[in-house]
């Protein structure tokens, strides 16, 4: 298995650093080419997005996903974003990067096809990849064509969508962004037809981000004609990552049936053309 850490300057040598000290990093879990007969064609590769409010990177949301995904035929990454007090559009800039990176190197990593997934803070900034990956500053700030930075697919977990009051999760957002960039970072309102095929699951009893913000999503997604699949799983508090004990702090994260997201998943991407 290739384990290798990249670098800011890595990924792109026009990313800016962050100002914070802490520079962010691509972690890559991928299975060497072998010959197998999963790997004509390349593989999918996912870039992960812990959650942690902008705030922290979840431990329970990257490794431990990145190995179940590998375990499934999929290349893994974990993007290390720059948390707060970095601001927008820092964030946005290396998942930007990670997605061409991965892309660049396609041959290397044995992979066709880029997803980019998030769970609760982090699938926030997965969305505003999937929504805004044609804005300017990241042209102008990483060079080359747009095109270079929209994700093949978009997976979302429990995320943050809404920065408005009902379901909103300000509070998330507004410790990297301007008040006058709320509006435009409520994901549900710059949602379109830019958006690549969506993957989103939540479950109803979440607390801490109400489901609304992924029922939200699915609803510009379907008035865009954006293809989409969506599982709500009835019970499980927030931030359950793959719903397994190697991704859980408490019993309560544990549950087999919620666990199926992953199996669901991969098998989605697959519907998609992997091979």
């Amino acid at each position: 298995m290739l384990s290798q850490r990249y670098s800011r300057s890595e990924l792109n040598p026009r990313l800016p650093e962050n100002g914070t000290g802490k520079d962010c990093s691509l972690l890559a879990y991928c299975r060497r080419s072998v010959g197998m007969l999963g790997e004509r064609g390349g593989r999918w590769a996912v870039i992960l997005c812990p959650g942690g409010g902008y705030e922290m990177i979840s431990p329970a949301e990257g490794e431990p996903v990145a190995l179940e995904l590998l375990a499934r035929g999929v290349q893994a990454f974990v993007l290390r974003y720059s948390l707060s007090p970095a601001r927008y559009p820092q964030q946005l800039l290396e998942l930007a990067a990670a997605v061409a990176f991965v892309r660049a190197h396609a041959e290397e990593f044995g992979v066709s096809r880029v997803a980019v997934a998030g769970f609760s803070a982090g699938g926030h900034l997965a969305a505003s990849l999937a929504d805004l990956w044609q804005e300017n500053v990241l042209t102008d700030t990483l060079g080359g064509s747009a095109e270079l930075y929209r994700p093949d697919a978009v997976i979302l977990g429990y995320p943050v969508i809404s920065t408005g009051p009902e379901f909103g999760c300000a509070g998330c957002v507004e410790k990297i962004c301007a008040p006058e960039q709320l509006e435009k970072l409520s994901l549900e309102r710059s949602a379109g037809p830019q958006v690549p095929p969506a993957f989103l699951w939540c479950t109803v009893d979440d607390p801490v981000v109400p489901m609304e913000n992924t029922l939200s999503y699915a609803g510009a997604l379907r008035r865009a004609g954006v293809p989409f699949e969506a599982h709500l799983f009835q019970h499980g508090p927030h931030a359950m990552a793959a719903a397994t004990a190697d991704s859980a702090f408490d019993a309560a994260s544990v549950d087999p049936h919620a666990a199926h997201w992953i199996e669901l998943c991969v098998e989605w991407l697959k519907t998609l053309g992997e091979n």
